[in-house]
């Protein structure tokens, strides 16, 4: 009985100390960090410290805060990193290779191999940044490309050549993959709801995306009689927009949109009357 008394002694002691140094080595490592809660104000003059309970209830509750911060330090860094592997991706999404193959123009979105080419990233549509540097009274026009489909898309619903390859060349300049951050997809920028209202199952088929965009167009002049651009400013800020302000709206952006395609359309027009003669 002496011994397994004895024993027990020791075996207590022992953790006595083990628990005091466990308690210290916290206490330790908190006052490292700066992080150790204030001695109360109402010590004593004699300087009575803490007990170790008190220490311990102290230790334990700033290692609480300390790996909840730390853990929340983690989530966000972790939240921030996929945000920006999102943005890198959405960015990558829209990078579209131009270059000549055969003489012809090329679009596509890969990078063609040994073939020089340029890299355009479409974040909104061609004749809607602000601060283009385009020069709209002298930039080369699109004459020839999709010649048949966009004669039969005219032809089909009424709509003036001049004024669909003016909206083309607004919208994309002529880029079949171009893709806005807001989803408008294809050479007339058709947004998924208006591709679908206009039976356009395939945004990027020019085929599809021109007819379902002159379409579109046919369906504006007729809601603004014929006026082009009223109907530009539509297809632009769309048609509620142009009713709500009795004409073309306020938005600089729509206002520049209205003004280029104006431009243009002049230009191609004027560039098929010459034909003709």
């Amino acid at each position: 009985m002496a011994r397994v008394w004895m024993l027990n002694k020791y075996l207590y002691a022992l953790r006595l100390i083990v628990a005091k140094h466990y308690i210290y080595s916290l206490l330790l490592a908190c006052l490292l960090a700066g992080r150790c809660l204030a001695v109360d104000s109402g010590v004593s003059a004699s300087g009575k410290a803490s007990s170790v309970a008190d220490y311990e209830q102290q230790v334990l509750e700033v290692a609480k805060r300390t790996a909840a911060e730390a853990k929340a330090k983690r989530e966000q860094e972790r939240l921030e990193r996929e945000k920006a592997a999102s943005n890198t991706a959405d960015v990558e999404s829209f990078r579209i290779f131009k270059y000549k193959k055969d003489g012809a123009t090329v679009f596509s979105d890969s990078a063609p191999y040994k073939i020089k080419y340029v890299v355009a990233v479409y974040n909104s549509c061609y004749a809607c940044t602000i601060a283009s540097r385009v020069d709209w009274y002298k930039t080369r026009l699109h004459l020839t490309e999709f010649s048949d489909t966009i004669a039969l898309a005219a032809q089909a619903y009424k709509v003036d050549t001049g004024f669909i390859r003016a909206i083309i060349h607004a919208e994309s300049a002529f880029n079949p993959l171009a893709r806005s951050r807001k989803g408008a997809m294809g050479l007339m920028q058709l947004m998924p709801g208006t591709a679908k209202d206009m039976g356009v199952f395939d945004t990027t088929s020019p085929e599809q995306n021109i007819k379902g965009g002159v379409k579109y167009l046919a369906s504006l002049l007729q809601t603004f009689n014929g006026n082009e651009m009223l109907a530009a400013a539509a297809y632009n800020a769309g048609p509620g927009a142009v009713t709500r302000h009795g004409g073309i709206p306020p938005f600089e952006e729509t206002q520049t949109y209205v003004r280029r395609v104006k431009i243009l359309a002049d230009r191609y027009k004027s560039q098929k009357q010459l034909a003709t003669n």
